[in-house]
């Protein structure tokens, strides 16, 4: 269990990639009744990194085109330029490759006053809750819908994020057993 020590404001991060093809998930229809949703014939998705604090449950998200060192490097610019905290970052993410590339080193030292990293054990997804997050917004947001359009999915998933830029009970409560 991680509990806020000394100086530190604990985000957790990790990235989700939101596909457009339509999810169909458990629901309620009437008895009888056999429920039709439409789903595109394309590949199409939404990738974004997030972290969500876990004393304040602020959500900070970008979209990327793709998860590698510079993208992350600015995702790290962003948490550490919009992070609601007057205190230390730390920075609880997983094992992915572009997280350790070396392009990044120099990068990360020269903010080492601001944010450090600490890396979850290999395989571990349950000890990070932002991935808690990511499965309360596909049941909120993606699944049993259908998008005309990646911008018309796009814009359905900033809603819901934008209701979580402000610190908030509802995302700190998804933190409260780590």
């Amino acid at each position: 269990m991680i509990r806020k020590k000394g100086n530190y404001e604990i985000y957790f991060e990790d990235e989700c990639h939101f596909q457009r093809n339509t999810t169909i998930v458990r629901a309620w229809f009437l008895k009888g009744t056999t429920p039709e949703i439409k789903s595109p014939p394309v590949r199409e998705k939404i990738s974004v990194m997030g972290a969500m604090g876990m004393d304040n449950g602020q959500l900070i998200t970008m979209k990327a085109d793709i998860f590698n060192a510079e993208s992350f490097r600015i995702f790290v610019k962003r948490i550490i330029k919009n992070a609601k905290t007057e205190r230390k970052i730390l920075l609880v993410l997983d094992n992915a490759r572009f997280h350790h590339a070396v392009i990044n080193r120099e990068f990360l030292n020269s903010v080492n006053d601001k944010i450090i990293l600490m890396y979850l054990p290999a395989h571990s997804p349950e000890l990070n809750p932002i991935e808690s997050f990511w499965k309360k917004t596909r049941r909120g947001v993606t699944h049993n819908i259908y998008f005309e359009s990646l911008a018309e999915q796009g814009s359905s998933l900033d809603q819901f994020f934008n209701k979580f830029k402000k610190p908030n009970e509802i995302l700190t409560s998804l933190s409260e057993n780590y």
